[in-house]
This record gives C-alpha cells, sequence and structure tokens, in this order.
C-alpha cells in the first residue's frame, strides 16, 4: 500500500503504525509541523501527544499549538527516510522551532530510540509521491 504524502490518509497510515511508540512521559502537548515548498504547495499537519503517546494527528493546524516546526518538503523527506537526523536539522537551522522547546527536546530524544527510526523506516516505504 502506497499512501501520498501528507494526506489524510497518509496521516491515518503513520498514526496507525506509531500506534505503540511511546516517548518521554513529560511529552504532552499539541505540535504543528510545516512543510514548504513542496510541488503542491506548502503542507500543514498536526500531532497532539498526551504521556509519551500519540493521541491525534492529522493535516492541518490546531488551535494554540505548544510547538510549531517548521522544515522544507525535502528536509521534511530526508527526515522520514532517515538521510537527515531531526537533531542535526535543528542544530543547523533546518528545522525552525517556534513556542515551547520542551516538547521539542522530548521529540528530538524519542527520534533518536531505534522505535522511532523503525517507525520513519515502515512510514517512508508506505509513502508516495
Amino acid at each position: 500500500m502506497t499512501v501520498r504524502w501528507l494526506t489524510e490518509d497518509w496521516f491515518e497510515a503513520v498514526a496507525a503504525e506509531g500506534a505503540s511508540i511511546v516517548g518521554p512521559p513529560t511529552l504532552t502537548g499539541a505540535v504543528v509541523v510545516e512543510v514548504t515548498g513542496g510541488a503542491e504547495g506548502d503542507a500543514v499537519g498536526h500531532a497532539v501527544f498526551t504521556d509519551g503517546r500519540l493521541a491525534d494527528s492529522g493535516p492541518g493546524p490546531v488551535p494554540a499549538p505548544d510547538v510549531t516546526l517548521t522544515l522544507s518538503d525535502a528536509d521534511a523527506r530526508a527526515v522520514l527516510s532517515g538521510e537527515l537526523d531531526p537533531a542535526v536539522a535543528f542544530m543547523q537551522g533546518r528545522m525552525k522551532v517556534a513556542g515551547d522547546m520542551g516538547p521539542v527536546l522530548d521529540l528530538l530524544a524519542l527520534s533518536a530510540t531505534d522505535d522511532l527510526r523503525s517507525l520513519r523506516s515502515r512510514v517512508a516505504l508506505l509513502t508516495g509521491p
């Protein structure tokens, strides 16, 4: 099964694949991800975490997010494929951050786990153009 990048179906597939992933218990809050410069324009998605677990995700923003992450389409795809480490993207300024740094630090810690690397690989395999 292949699903189109950043569509409702893609978010549903990511949520299903990531249902068992558990991050730090302090990972609580709403994260908006803005992806810029894609072939079909910019895209926005969100993820809501409660006690380290993904509680909700989907296309579009949420009101009053705790943090907003902004990446180019190319960098977002590189993070997904594993070619670009999220911590490196952050440190190089390729991932812009606005808002509370707490969830960002928790997300970066989670991104360094084998569970999340495996999730990114599985999602990359099902992601179409």
